[in-house]
C-alpha cells in the first residue's frame, strides 16, 4: 500500500468515526430529551439526572466535532497529517464515555489516527 492509499484509507476511517461519534452522542440527546425512560440507569445514581446527560451530549458532540475536523484537515492540510493524527486519536479515545460513535466510532477513529502517524513523510 503506498502512502497516497494510506492516507485516504485514514482519511476514510477518522471521517466516518467522526460522523458516527456525532450521530451517536445526537442520539443520546434526543433520548434525554424524548424518551428519557429507554436510557438505563446511570452508575452511582438513583435515577438519571438530564443535567448529566446533557452535559455528556455537549462533551460527545465536542468530541465529534473535532474528529471530524481532525479528518477534513488531513484531507485538505495534509503537510500537517502527524499533527491531525494526533488530534483524531485524541479526541477518539474519550468518545468511549459518550457511547464512542456505537463503539465502531471509537475503533475507526484509533484506526484512522494510528495509520496517519504510521505514515512516512
Amino acid at each position: 500500500m503506498n502512502q497516497n492509499e494510506k492516507s485516504n484509507k485514514a482519511f476514510i476511517l477518522s471521517l466516518i468515526a467522526g460522523i458516527l461519534i456525532i450521530i451517536n452522542t445526537t442520539l443520546l440527546g434526543v433520548a434525554t430529551t424524548w424518551f428519557p425512560e429507554i436510557i438505563p440507569t446511570l452508575p452511582g445514581s438513583s435515577g438519571n439526572d438530564n443535567t448529566l446527560l446533557y452535559q455528556l451530549t455537549a462533551v460527545g458532540l465536542i468530541l465529534g466535532v473535532m474528529v471530524l475536523l481532525g479528518a477534513l484537515m488531513l484531507y485538505f492540510k495534509p503537510a500537517k497529517k502527524k499533527v491531525w493524527g494526533i488530534i483524531i486519536v485524541i479526541f477518539s479515545i474519550p468518545s468511549v464515555i459518550t457511547g464512542g460513535g456505537l463503539i465502531i466510532g471509537f475503533i475507526l477513529g484509533i484506526i484512522g489516527g494510528a495509520l496517519t502517524l504510521s505514515s512516512k513523510t
